[in-house]
């Protein structure tokens, strides 16, 4: 619904912009109007407005509500004179007076002494005003209403007027004139049943329901009650009113107020004398001609709550709103209150937006990144499906924690749509990532296609040598390696990368196999002479000897000490293998005795080399530092417990034992074993032993 706020709102501006409208000049401007009991947003008007916000890192809405002809115009253009003075932030006592000599361009808010309400609908200042906080922008929005519960308004528009200026404010004045009487207390009481309602439906659960209001100031204007048995005029004074005589006259409101702002306080403000109530409108005022307590209480009160650092700012589920989020609070409550006709409705109505709103959040967030992986020019995502898990679970939160009230009612519905929701998009993407590696397959078998045809005519030549011709191994070779170049260069060049790097390295590999096998094959054809095929076989020798001596040493590597059945095993198995490559690749020309006599000599050739390898492994199994340190623990036990002479036989033993070369470790351990007396130490000594090396043949 706010596509075209959101496209003028991230418009680029200078930031500097911004700091000039506290001197901008401007006037009230209607941003809801009442038509036949209805509310109709004027939403270019509040767009506008808006507009000028969007360079803010948070925003604060000061409302003030209450009976017409109480002076809330009057109050507010306090508010604009305060916030636009050139000493803002930087003020000295008695400042008003000093404050009301500077000439600020653009008209007020209206206050003149009429028999009928002034201000129609809600009404805002057409500039926000820009204030700096701890080195950020901070716009304050300063918003009028009519008078509730004049003679023009019926007691259910004055209820919505209220609920609404409430709901969108950051801080919300009620002005009352004198003291709460009945009347007061009746005009209120919508208010008081919004509470209840809000409350109930909640659940009656002061986390659920998260005061949907934030904070209200009840403003007692003209107080004279200031007596011994009265209370002072000021902030104290009237926190001590509302939490005893209020609370004991009016106990529903005093509860039903606690029910839905974060914050209630009330302020007791002396009359301002009969210069200010005589003046025709705001502009005949001489702030110097008025009370000087209704000054000093005046300043007390706006720099109590206006001052750098003390403004109350607009918050959405304990976090701070922009100017755009601004705009959505407004729509939201503006279409309940068309949609209904009756607070239980609109709490209802609301809380139902509220969730609607932050299952579209979340679901867009989820939505643009998985659209990120599965955009046309990515390549298929093997971990889709992780991130999925992830980006799902990062929508449920980003769900929970956006500002909703009535969750107990409400937050399951949501949620299992949201989930429904983000499910069936899942199966979407997926099918779309699927899509991307069966079109790569298709790609890449065609590209694969087009090299080997590349392939087969680059090398040519070695199909077209009969008896007579002749080609050299290094001839062979270098069409082989040009024919390879070609076809992998054409491979590459009509791969495609969508299915993923393991899609593309699939039929690159094969491609690899297929032209190695066909060279193998035109190479055995092409060799034409004796000579030829010696050269090639000693190049094969070679070359397979190698191979067989690093895949050994690599397992080897590996494995460490092998017992030498296993590693004789290991050695078959692999010499079978080279020795069958080596029958493959052996040209056909010179009759099958003079292949077998080449394999024989390449068997013999292996057979050394397994031997080498034999040894090798016996010798690493001398060193086995198990060994070493059972010899150590066993021999220090014998030192200790048989003396010297145990020590010397042990030494013959260890002398024998260590000119038998293989096991020389055991046989040491085994003669320390045998030499220890008494018997029982050498049952000890040979459980030791067995334990470490795992065999059960005697030591004797």
């Amino acid at each position: 619904r706010s596509s075209d706020l959101s496209a003028s709102l991230d418009d680029e501006s200078n930031e500097d912009d911004f700091d000039k409208l506290r001197d901008a000049p401007g006037c009230p401007e209607g941003i809801v109007e009442i038509n036949k009991g209805q509310m109709i947003l004027n939403e270019k008007a509040l767009r506008r407005i808006l507009k000028s916000a969007r360079k803010a890192k948070a925003v604060a809405v000061i409302s003030i509500a209450g009976a017409f002809r109480r002076g809330k115009s009057f109050l507010l253009n306090v508010f604009l004179r305060y916030l636009r003075y050139s000493k803002y932030g930087r003020l000295e006592t008695h400042w008003l007076e000093e404050c009301w000599k500077e000439k600020l361009c653009g008209d007020y808010f209206v206050s003149e002494r009429n028999v009928d309400s002034v201000t129609k609908g809600v009404r805002m200042w057409s500039q926000p005003i820009s204030v700096k906080v701890d080195n950020k922008n901070i716009a304050v929005l300063i918003m009028d209403s009519q008078g509730l519960f004049d003679r023009g308004s019926s007691a259910g528009v004055s209820s919505k007027i209220f609920s609404l200026t409430s709901f969108v404010s950051s801080w919300q004045i009620v002005n009352v004139g004198n003291q709460f009487d009945d009347r007061d207390s009746e005009n209120l009481q919508a208010f008081t049943e919004f509470g209840a309602i809000v409350h109930e439906s909640a659940g009656n659960d002061e986390n659920e329901s998260e005061k949907i209001f934030p904070r209200v100031t009840f403003l007692i204007r003209d107080w004279q009650n200031t007596g011994s048995k009265g209370f002072a005029h000021g902030s104290e004074g009237g926190r001590k009113y509302w939490n005893t005589k209020v609370k004991e006259l009016f106990p529903d409101l005093h509860k039903s107020a606690g029910n839905c702002f974060r914050s209630v306080n009330c302020f007791l403000m002396p009359h301002p004398g009969k210069h200010v109530v005589k003046a025709e409108s705001f502009t005949d005022i001489d702030i110097g001609k008025a009370d000087s307590e209704f000054v000093d209480a005046l300043e007390k009160f706006v720099e109590s709550s206006l001052a750098p650092g003390s403004i109350p700012l607009c918050e959405a589920g304990g976090k701070l709103i922009t100017a755009k989020m601004l705009f959505e609070k407004f729509k939201i409550a503006v279409d309940s209150f068309q949609k209904c006709n009756d607070l239980v409705s609109f709490v209802s109505a609301t809380a139902q937006l509220q969730h609607q709103k932050a299952l579209d959040s979340a679901f867009e967030l989820y939505q643009l990144e998985m659209k990120a992986l599965v955009s046309p020019e990515l390549e298929y995502d093997s971990r889709l499906q992780e991130c999925h898990n992830q980006y799902k679970a990062e929508a449920l939160s980003v769900f929970e924690r956006e500002p909703k009230s009535c969750r107990g009612t409400w937050e399951k519905v949501f949620r299992d749509r949201l989930e429904g929701r983000i499910r069936e998009a899942n199966v979407g993407y997926q099918a779309q990532n699927d899509k991307k590696k069966a079109d790569a397959e298709i790609a890449n078998q065609k590209a694969f296609d087009v090299a080997v045809k590349k392939f087969e005519e680059k090398i040519l030549p070695l199909h077209c040598y009969g008896d007579k011709a002749f080609l050299t191994p290094k001839a062979i070779e270098k069409i082989k390696r040009e024919a390879e170049d070609v076809a992998l260069k054409e491979f590459d060049d009509r791969k495609s990368n969508t299915g993923g790097p393991s899609v593309v390295k699939e039929y690159r590999e094969k491609l690899t196999n297929a032209i190695g096998k066909r060279s193998v094959e035109l190479t055995r054809h092409a060799l034409k002479t004796e000579d030829d095929m010696k050269e090639f076989i000693k190049s094969e020798f070679k070359r397979l000897l190698k191979e067989y001596v690093e895949d050994m040493n690599e397992y080897r590597r590996k494995n460490g000490h092998v017992e030498e059945e296993r590693l004789k095993g290991v050695l078959s198995d692999l010499k079978e293998k080279l020795l069958n490559d080596f029958k493959a690749t052996m040209p056909e020309k010179g009759g099958e005795l003079y292949r077998q006599n080449n394999v024989e000599r390449l068997r013999t050739e292996f057979d050394n080399a397994s031997k080498q390898q034999l040894e090798e492994n016996q010798l690493s199994r001398s060193f086995n530092y198990k060994e070493i340190v059972a010899l150590a623990a066993v021999g220090g036990v014998v030192i200790a417990v048989c003396g010297p002479a145990a020590v010397v036989a042990a030494g013959v033993e260890i002398g024998i034992g260590a000119v038998v070369g293989a096991g020389a470790i055991g046989s040491v351990t085994s003669g320390v074993i045998n030499w220890a007396k008494p018997r029982w130490l050498r049952s000890v000594g040979r459980s030791a032993y067995r334990k470490v090396f795992g065999k059960k043949e005697k030591m004797d």
